[in-house]
């Protein structure tokens, strides 16, 4: 939601005297020249690009509509209007330049500090409420560079802002962000090295002991990386780093501290004719403590040949050791492949691996496997032609008589309103770990996710209040049970083929079947899964606008479902001063309810526009509406609409930008609208040096 302000900035600015000089924009950075060639001139003590002085005031007005239904016995329905006005006033310094010359030393800093404050009101049955919390706020921003053109750089680096997060009828939140760090740059060509360290932290307090909502989010790190470049096709690379990482959630009580050692070494080598064959060998090490610890060692190495420019070959051997809590995984892999290119329109590859993987109180795997790949694209008097098809099989046995099988970060994408299934089944629900990609931040189930049971298998639904978008990529680490004893077999066969014509139709089907035999399983609840999934479609595609139609049959053995999907956009209308566009997407689910599940139906439409007028060089409107219906036979229906329009006005060195927002959001049970008015002019007046626009 938007909030409405009204800023108006003056900018003040101080007249060079002694030893500070100004200047026009120019370049900060000049390529180094030799010492003996260097002008014998006289740096400045301070060199000022750029300086301003700025004083500004926002103010916000919002408004929001809240209905609902109730179970009281004489009122069946509550109405709550909320009404809050802000209002800021800050006192900002920006400036940029150099001390001693641009070889020496360059700098850019920013300073802001003020005072805050907001009405909040209530109304609503029984008793109205009515609060006006103020507090002040201060932050900076330092950037300085010492020597950038010599072979040394050092660059620092300091941002705090001291806030409060204002919170109605409740007591405000105390804010403290910061961010600082240095790093240090060793310019060579054969020996390049680079130390760095940062430290950032967020963190949030309660005015009150009585609320459990304080939350610290903080790390620590320091890093170091050096290549060696034997020649300039052979290199080894060092990295290094340590990291301090902590969380605390508001509201959970829930808190992880973990420590983190990090080393790999990385060996490059290319070789024969024209350096196209290569080979690659990594060892990296991973020691954690604390909490969700995870230690992991790996050595490979990959090599590939290019026999010939249409035959390549590639061999690979890896060893993995992996520990998470009580999971202790080996894993020993290789294989074998080799890729074709035919006159660039038919590629083909093929891959045999296997692999031995022993678990500690666990599972042990065997593996082997292979996959073949062929693709094919080609003009034709129509357009272009293009089919890809890809075969995969995979031979598994789990032995030593465990019950307990782990899975350590299976990547799975959640994308509404469907749930992403894990890859096995019988999963422990107390076990599973959620992370986003890069484990640096830690999802709660129940307030970013559920997990849910599909029959045998577990499903991942994100919540949409909480911190996980959707769309977004996870990582999920889980333990589940298994057989004592099993042996599966699995074929898998994908394939895509497509007309693009040249007049815009690109008609296009695409499936995937897979099959999988379970044998010696009778001693526990496993059962093979099998999916036949199907899609056929189309798109059309011109100068202003483009459709699309898709139908999908998704026959998986753990929630079957067939789909239609449709999209589209226009340009409505274009010309020297007005845009207008338009966009529209629409899909229906048909859930089987097989297998135990409810049969049911959704629906989900999202219809935009965009409109853009300029009334004049620097004087021009915009505004845009969205609408979101959702309707699910088992979860009721949900309505959306998001409307916004802005405008933008300069003259001279006058801004003016006036926008307001409105939104709806109608759940089942419940209504909530909201409104808001934002308004901003700046006046900027660049006495020592104006900026570049």
């Amino acid at each position: 939601m938007s909030k409405s302000h009204f800023l108006l900035g003056a900018t003040l600015a101080a007249l060079s005297a002694g030893g500070v000089s100004v200047r026009a924009e120019e370049p900060t950075t000049q390529p180094a020249e030799p010492a003996s060639q260097a002008p014998a001139s006289h740096s400045a003590a301070l060199d000022v690009e750029f300086l301003e002085l700025q004083l500004m005031f926002e103010g916000a007005y919002d408004e929001r509509r809240t209905t609902f239904e109730t179970n009281e016995r004489y009122r069946s329905t509550w109405r709550q209007v909320d009404r809050t006005n802000r209002l800021e006033e800050t006192l900002g310094l920006e400036s940029r330049g150099s001390i001693y010359g641009e070889r020496f030393l360059l700098y850019d800093l920013s300073l802001r500090g003020g005072w805050s404050q907001e009405w909040f009101a209530e109304t609503k049955p029984r008793r109205d409420l009515d609060a006006d919390p103020s507090g002040s706020l201060f932050e900076y921003d330092i950037n300085l560079t010492f020597f950038p053109q010599g072979s040394l750089s050092v660059n620092t680096y300091a941002q705090r802002l001291d806030s409060r997060v204002p919170r109605a009828f409740q007591p405000s939140l105390d804010r403290t962000r910061e961010r600082y760090g240095v790093d240090v740059l060793l310019h060579d060509a054969t020996l390049p090295m680079r130390w760095s360290f940062e430290h950032t932290w967020d963190e949030l307090t309660s005015r009150t002991f009585d609320l459990e909502d304080d939350e610290q989010r903080g790390r620590d790190t320091f890093r170091y990386e050096a290549t060696w470049q034997i020649d300039p096709h052979h290199s080894l690379r060092l990295d290094y780093e340590y990291d301090d990482r902590r969380e605390e959630y508001s509201g959970s009580g829930t808190r992880f501290d973990t420590t983190r050692h990090y080393v790999t070494l990385n060996h490059v080598l290319r070789f024969g004719p024209k350096h196209r064959s290569r080979w690659e060998s990594l060892l990296r090490f991973q020691e954690e403590s604390g909490d969700l610890a995870r230690d992991e060692f790996e050595l490979s190495s990959r090599l590939r040949l290019q026999h010939t420019d249409w035959l390549t070959t590639n061999y690979a051997v890896q060893f993995l050791r992996d520990g998470y809590f009580d999971y202790q995984t080996e894993t020993l892999r290789g294989e074998v492949g080799a890729t074709l290119q035919w006159d660039e329109a038919l590629t083909a590859s093929f891959q045999l691996y296997g692999l031995r993987q022993q678990v500690e109180q666990g599972a042990d795997l065997d593996e082997w496997g292979g996959l073949a790949n062929v693709s094919f694209s080609r003009k034709n008097d129509w357009g272009r032609f293009s089919a890809n098809a890809s075969y995969n099989h995979a031979d598994v046995s789990a032995r030593d008589g465990a019950t307990t099988g782990t899975v350590l970060a299976e990547s799975v994408t959640l994308r509404d309103p469907l749930a992403a299934y894990l890859a096995h089944e019988n999963v422990i629900y107390a076990s599973v770990i959620v992370t986003d990609v890069n484990r640096s931040r830690t999802y709660l189930v129940g307030r970013d996710y559920v997990v849910l049971p599909f029959g045998r298998y577990a499903g991942i639904r994100r919540l949409q209040t909480g911190a996980i978008a959707n769309g977004e990529t996870v990582l999920v680490t889980y333990a589940y049970r298994v057989a004592r004893d099993y042996d599966l077999t699995r074929d898998r066969f994908d394939f895509r083929v497509q007309q693009a014509f040249s007049w815009g139709l690109t008609p296009y089907y695409a499936g995937s079947i897979q099959d999988e035999n379970l044998s010696h399983a009778r001693f526990a609840s496993l059962r093979a899964r099998n999916a036949n999934r199907h899609r056929v479609g189309a798109t059309y595609r011109q100068r202003k606008w483009s459709a699309g139609i898709e139908y999908e049959f998704n026959d998986d053995s753990i929630d079957p479902y067939q789909a239609v999907h449709a999209n589209g956009d226009v340009v409505l209308w274009q010309d020297v001063r007005n845009q207008l566009d338009g966009q529209a997407n629409f899909s229906r689910f048909w859930f089987d309810g097989s297998n135990g599940f409810e049969s049911r139906n959704t629906s989900l439409l999202d219809i935009g526009l965009a409109y853009r007028h300029v009334f004049a060089r620097d004087f021009e409107a915009n505004a845009s509406a969205m609408y979101r219906y959702e309707s699910d036979s088992l979860y009721g229906r949900t309505h959306g609409v998001d409307v916004n329009a802005g405008l933008d006005w300069r003259i001279g060195y006058f801004a003016l930008r006036l926008e307001a927002e409105y939104d709806t959001l109608d759940l089942p049970g419940s209504r909530d609208s909201a409104m808001s008015v934002w308004l901003k002019l700046r006046r900027d007046i660049p006495v020592i040096a104006q900026r570049k626009r």
